[in-house]
């Protein structure tokens, strides 16, 4: 099986040491290991792994299941829930949310390692199957959640301006302030609606409701201006209504 990058979300330190150590073992390389729901969903803003072990019973306020309601609804990344409460109800629940495994604790790397071997099965058919679709963007909903200073802010979809890549940055700018995030564009673009923005020049994107005004190079939102490349303009112009 090809090297994979996993993310583990355990709240327990021992189990979770020992899960990672029966990873690297397989070969298999831990990005992190986080230990609430919402630690791991800032994880997934920072990078996205190509698997994730998911504990159902976590500190905080999301849960293993919650967590696996996001990964499914905004992410193509295939996830198995490991979890020592294996009664109905809880299966059921996890079911709902279309886990790519489950596996019950105490476990042990063949465990570990057959479990993983029919998750990515399972996810490379379910792909073909699904025409390679990845799943639905987190633009898909009105908001998008942006890790400013450990936390993550709210933001309406509404409310963003245009997005400026800054080096290993990116700059958000709404009406009322400027979040940088430390990303790329190109994963800011694979989040957003493709209904609402679109990339103008390689390091702007623009919410076309946004736009002020439209010139031969540039474009206008409010007083900043906005380089527009060549190969863009036509597809801009055809995206907007004109009279």
């Amino acid at each position: 099986m090809d090297k994979l990058n996993i993310l583990v979300v355990e709240d327990d330190p021992m189990i979770a040491e020992s899960l990672q150590e029966m990873l690297e073992l397989l070969g298999h390389n831990v990005l992190r290991v986080a230990e609430s729901g919402e630690e791991a969903v800032l994880q997934l803003c920072e990078q996205e792994p190509d698997l994730i072990l998911l504990d159902i019973q976590l500190k905080g306020k999301m849960d293993g299941v919650e967590v696996a309601k996001l990964v499914r609804t905004k992410y193509n990344i295939p996830f198995i829930f490991t979890t020592a409460y294996a009664d109905g109800p809880t299966i059921e629940r996890a079911k709902a949310e279309g886990p790519f495994g489950y596996i019950v604790k105490p476990y042990g790397v063949k465990d570990i390692m057959a479990a993983i071997e029919v998750a990515m099965s399972n996810y490379r058919l379910f792909k073909e199957l699904n025409g390679n679709t990845p799943a639905a963007p987190m633009a898909l909903n009105d908001h998008l959640y942006i890790k400013v200073d450990q936390r993550l802010l709210k933001v309406k979809m509404t409310e963003i301006l245009y997005i400026e890549a800054k080096g290993d940055y990116v700059l958000f700018k709404t009406k009322d302030e400027s979040l940088i995030v430390y990303s790329t564009l190109k994963n800011v673009v694979s989040k957003l609606s493709e209904i609402h923005f679109m990339q103008v020049h390689r390091s702007f994107v623009v919410n076309l409701n946004s736009i002020d005004d439209i010139e031969e190079t540039s474009l206008s939102i409010g007083k900043k201006v906005i380089p527009i490349s060549r190969s863009n303009r036509q597809a801009l112009l055809a995206r907007i209504n004109t009279l």
